[in-house]
């Protein structure tokens, strides 16, 4: 699930930043935010890239036990973190900047993602809400430092509430699995 929601959000930021800018070119790619060598690709440059940071359990809604009729553990649901970076070069920095609000107006103009306004979700999402996370200078550094990249102007937000249970995975991984011969 966690594959096709950043990129079907992504995918969402793209058109806005297409359509307030007037831009041909795709300008959000989800990606890591280095190689393994920690060098970034160039195939990234002036683009804002996403990349997922943590993925924990949502601890105030949890569902305990087994359920005996079904035979199933109840679902799990999880928070993402995912940053949002300027990979804009220093001759482009003040574009970067401008990207980097843009991608702040998109999500304080749409906050919540459900099937109606995102038909393109997988169906058991029912709703994702997306909200700022505010990072101390010591995290931040530390978070680049893990990614292997060089700062670059960013944002952290939580995608919540992601639903996970057995039956889902089941039905997402099969056709991965088996192909048709």
């Amino acid at each position: 699930m966690i594959q096709n929601v950043i990129p079907i959000i992504g995918s969402q930021l793209n058109e806005y930043l297409k359509n307030s800018f007037g831009e041909m070119e795709d300008r959000v790619v989800v990606t890591s935010v280095g190689n393994n060598s920690g060098a970034s690709s160039i195939e990234i440059d002036n683009k804002i890239m996403i990349t997922l940071i943590n993925v924990e359990e949502e601890k105030l809604i949890r569902n305990t036990g087994y359920n005996q009729f079904g035979g199933t553990n109840p679902s799990i649901y999880i928070n993402l973190y995912v940053l949002f970076a300027a990979n804009f070069p220093e001759n482009n920095y003040r574009e970067g900047l401008r990207f980097l609000s843009a991608v702040i107006y998109f999500f304080q103009g749409q906050h919540t993602f459900n099937p109606q306004n995102t038909p393109s979700l997988p169906s058991e999402v029912e709703k994702i809400t997306v909200e700022i996370i505010n990072l101390e200078f010591a995290v931040l550094s530390n978070i680049w430092s893990m990614l292997g990249g060089k700062y670059l102007p960013s944002i952290v937000y939580k995608f919540r509430m992601l639903n996970f249970n057995q039956y889902a995975m089941n039905e997402e991984i099969i056709p991965l699995l088996f192909s048709p011969e």
